[in-house]
C-alpha cells in the first residue's frame, strides 16, 4: 500500500510540474497575438480601412525589429484583423472570439458606442483593450473604466468643449447651429460644446439630430439657413460628414455661416468640392503635414509618415494614427510589463510615460491620454497652396493639457 501511495505521490509531483510547465509556457508565448477589431463595413468604413492599415504597418515595423522585446526574448506580432460591422453585437461576438482563440491585446473600433460595449467585456477577460476611435464618455466616469482599457483620444465631451474653445476664443463667433447624431457621439459632444460656451460665451440657436448613414441632410440645412448662425457644425464623421457638408455647400449655407466639421480626417475636406474645402474647419486627432507647426512633431512621425508613404502611396489620415497610436502604446506597455499578462499590462498603463508620434504621454487616473497635443484645429487650404490632393488642411493650433479633458470631479474622482 505504501508503495502504491509514493507512486501515486509521484505521479502528482510530475503532473504539477507539468502543470507549471505549461502554465510558464503560456505566460511566454512564442508569439503576441494581437486582434484588431473595426467596423469594416457600413458609413464608416473608410476612415476603419485607414486604421487597419496603420495598424499592418505597425506590426510590420515592430517584426522588422525581430517584434516586442520580452525578458524570454524577441517576440513577433501576429495581427488578426475582424469587422464589427458597426453593430454591437457583432463587436461583442468579435472581442469574444478574439478571447477565445488566445488574445494576448485587442484595439479597434470606430463606432463610439462600440468601445463601451468591449469596455465591459475587458472587464470580464482582464485582456487590454486599447479603442482606437473617441470612446463613450461614460466608460471612464469613477469605477467604470476596466484595468486595462485606456483612450488615447479622449471623449466627444472634450471635441465639443474645445471647438466651443476654438469658435469663441479663437475665431471670435458668438451663435451656433449643431447638427449631432443621436448617440453617445453626438449627445455627449453637444454637452462638451455647452460647457465651453456656458463658460466662454456664445448661444446655440438650434440643434438637430440624424442618424449614422442618414440619406438626406436639406431639412437640416433649411433650417440652418433660417436660423443664420455664425457657425453651423456637423459632427457626424467620415462619410456622412461628406454628405452633410457638401449638402449645407450645395444649397448656399456658407454664405452665410461658417462650415464647421468638430471632428474631421482629410477624407472628409478631399470628399467635398475644393471650394467648400477651403472654408472648412475642424478639430482633428493628427495632420501628417506637421512641420508649419511643430519641428518636434515633424521627427517624431517622420517614421510613420515615410513608412506609410512607401507602403501604400499615401500619407496618414488622422484614424490611422489615432490607431497607430493605440496599439504602438499597447505594444510599449507589454514590453515594459515584460509580461502578456492583463493585469501586468493594466498596471504598467496606468502608471508609465509613452512616446508616441504627437509626444510623451501618459494616462490621468481616469484613463484618459493626458499629453500637450492632444488634438488640432485645422482650417481647410486654398487650392493655389496645396502640393497634392491630400495636402487639405493648414495647422492653426492645438489643444493639450488638463484643459482639454473633462474635469475629474465630473467624472466623480
Amino acid at each position: 500500500m505504501k508503495r502504491i501511495i509514493t507512486i501515486l505521490a509521484i505521479f502528482a509531483l510530475i503532473f504539477a510540474f507539468g502543470a507549471n510547465m505549461a502554465l510558464a509556457a503560456e505566460k511566454k508565448p512564442k508569439e503576441y497575438n494581437l486582434h484588431f477589431i473595426t467596423g469594416l463595413s457600413g458609413p464608416l468604413a473608410a476612415a476603419a480601412q485607414t486604421q487597419k492599415l496603420a495598424v499592418e504597418l505597425l506590426v510590420e515595423q515592430y517584426n522588422a525589429k525581430g517584434g516586442l522585446n520580452m525578458p524570454w526574448g524577441k517576440v513577433p506580432i501576429k495581427l488578426a484583423v475582424a469587422d464589427d460591422e458597426m453593430k454591437l453585437d457583432v463587436g461583442v461576438r468579435r472581442f469574444r472570439e478574439a478571447v477565445e482563440s488566445g488574445a494576448h491585446g485587442v484595439s479597434g473600433s470606430i463606432y463610439n458606442p462600440m468601445s463601451a460595449a468591449l469596455n465591459e467585456e475587458t472587464k470580464i477577460t482582464g485582456t487590454p483593450y486599447m479603442p482606437g476611435c473617441v470612446p463613450a464618455l461614460d466608460a471612464f466616469k469613477k469605477g467604470n473604466p476596466a484595468p486595462a482599457m485606456m483612450s488615447v483620444a479622449f471623449t466627444p465631451w472634450s471635441i465639443g468643449y474645445l471647438t466651443a474653445d476654438a469658435l469663441v476664443n479663437g475665431l471670435g463667433k458668438k451663435t451656433f447651429f449643431w447638427q449631432i447624431r443621436p448617440d453617445s457621439w453626438g449627445t455627449v459632444t453637444l454637452q462638451g460644446f455647452e460647457d465651453g460656451i456656458k463658460e466662454f460665451g456664445g448661444k446655440i440657436v438650434g440643434v438637430e439630430q440624424l442618424p449614422k448613414g442618414a440619406p438626406d441632410y436639406s431639412a437640416v440645412i433649411n433650417k440652418a439657413l433660417a436660423a443664420k448662425p455664425d457657425v453651423f457644425i456637423t459632427n457626424m464623421f467620415g462619410g456622412d460628414a461628406v454628405a452633410c457638408i457638401k449638402t449645407a455647400y450645395d444649397m448656399g449655407l456658407h454664405k452665410t455661416s461658417m462650415l464647421v466639421n468638430s471632428w474631421t480626417t482629410y477624407e472628409v475636406a478631399m470628399g467635398i468640392p475644393a471650394e467648400a474645402a477651403e472654408q472648412l474647419y475642424a478639430l482633428t486627432y493628427y495632420y501628417y503635414d506637421i512641420g508649419g507647426f511643430s519641428k518636434d512633431l515633424e521627427a517624431r512621425g517622420k517614421a510613420l509618415r515615410e513608412d506609410h508613404m512607401k507602403k501604400y502611396g499615401f500619407p496618414p489620415d488622422a484614424y490611422a494614427v489615432l490607431a497607430y497610436t493605440a496599439v504602438d502604446i499597447l505594444m510599449q506597455a507589454t514590453e515594459k510589463a515584460g509580461s502578456v499578462e492583463g493585469k501586468k499590462v493594466g498596471e504598467v498603463l496606468q502608471t508609465a510615460t509613452f512616446n508616441t508620434v504627437k509626444g510623451d504621454a501618459s494616462f490621468r487616473k481616469d484613463h484618459q491620454l493626458q499629453g500637450k497635443y492632444l488634438a488640432f484645429f485645422v482650417k481647410g487650404k486654398a487650392a493655389s497652396a496645396k502640393k497634392d490632393k491630400y495636402d487639405v488642411f493648414e495647422v492653426l493650433g492645438a489643444y493639450g493639457g488638463d484643459k482639454a479633458l473633462p474635469p475629474l470631479k465630473k467624472l466623480g474622482y
